[in-house]
């Protein structure tokens, strides 16, 4: 396992593997876009303009940049910000979060209950199931017209797609749960099932990536709470969903992580992001590697992401 470059982040979040920049991630905490390319260890930190959750490249060679109150096309490079889609129904207890572009060609876009971070941070509440789905998992096309999935989310995280079968697999952290669904030509989502389940002192499943042969990569966070009493390994896990269970572990010495994406030049690394923000101050001594994106090679090969294609109306600034 080695650390990639120098920058150490607050709270990291939303890689992507990038052809010309390498990997690209955030600093949530800090409103910070990082890119490190491995082959020539060149690293650059960014103004990333708000509250960025997760950046999406589009067919043209930009991107979209998913905030907490909306979708913007961004040059980050250049600093320029431009709204593309602001959903009404944000606020600060419900909000943007994790996102990919999909195989339909559609922004896939979860959103946040904000006051599920509470909840779970309150010693009386904490082990308790979370009551409350405020969340949604909408889709969005090249025009910007929205289309609701999923409504009873808390926590939408991790989006994937098996490049094989299109089958479709979503994350809500607050059910520990990894779901199923087919991804139909008309668009829908059909058939949900759960194909794995954590248990709660593991950590909440949070990012995802997936590899050539359907196997999902899935970080399991752990919260401040968490972190203090469970007394399960931090880990990476690869799960087979068609068979149900775990192929293979990785464990790292971090508390909190956050996400991966499989990446480098041959597609067999995987690079996870960190963060420290939760942690106590003697906590952190002892995590040296919190906060810093971090790489391994794994056995098999990673697919490229889907980039997203913008109208020729909303393509420029």
């Amino acid at each position: 396992m080695e650390i990639c470059g120098e920058y150490r982040a607050k709270f990291a979040d939303g890689p992507i593997w990038h052809q010309a920049y390498g990997v690209i991630w955030l600093d949530i905490a800090n409103k910070k876009i990082i890119t490190f390319n491995p082959e020539t260890q060149n690293e650059d930190v960014y103004d990333a303009m708000g509250w960025i959750k997760s950046i999406i490249p589009t067919k043209d060679g930009q991107f979209i940049g998913i905030y907490k109150d909306g979708l913007y096309l961004i040059n980050f490079k250049l600093g320029l910000k431009k709204p593309f889609v602001l959903p009404p129904d944000l606020s600060e207890l419900h909000f943007l979060n994790d996102s990919k572009c999909g195989p339909d060609g559609r922004l896939w876009v979860g959103s946040s209950d904000g006051f599920f971070k509470k909840f779970k941070e309150t010693p009386q509440t904490a082990y308790s199931n979370y009551p409350f789905e405020n969340a949604k998992l909408i889709a969005v096309n090249a025009e910007g017209e929205i289309q609701t999935h999923l409504s009873k989310v808390a926590i939408s995280n991790g989006l994937e797609w098996d490049r094989e079968t299109n089958k479709f697999y979503h994350i809500d952290s607050s059910k520990y749960a990894i779901f199923q669904y087919e991804l139909t030509d008309s668009g829908e989502l059909l058939f949900e099932k759960i194909v794995y389940t954590f248990k709660m002192d593991e950590g909440y499943p949070d990012g995802m990536s997936i590899d050539s042969e359907g196997n999902l990569y899935v970080t399991l966070f752990k919260s401040g709470l968490m972190a203090k009493t469970s007394k399960e390994q931090t880990r990476v896990v690869c799960i087979n969903p068609q068979q149900q269970e775990i192929k293979e572990e990785f464990i790292i010495p971090v508390s909190q992580i956050t996400s991966c994406t499989i990446g480098g030049k041959n597609l067999d690394i995987l690079f996870v992001t960190t963060a420290y923000e939760a942690l106590p101050e003697a906590r952190i001594k002892e995590e040296p590697l919190a906060g810093y994106l971090l790489q391994f090679p794994i056995k098999t090969k990673g697919v490229m992401p889907f980039e997203f294609t913008l109208a020729n109306s909303k393509s420029s600034f």
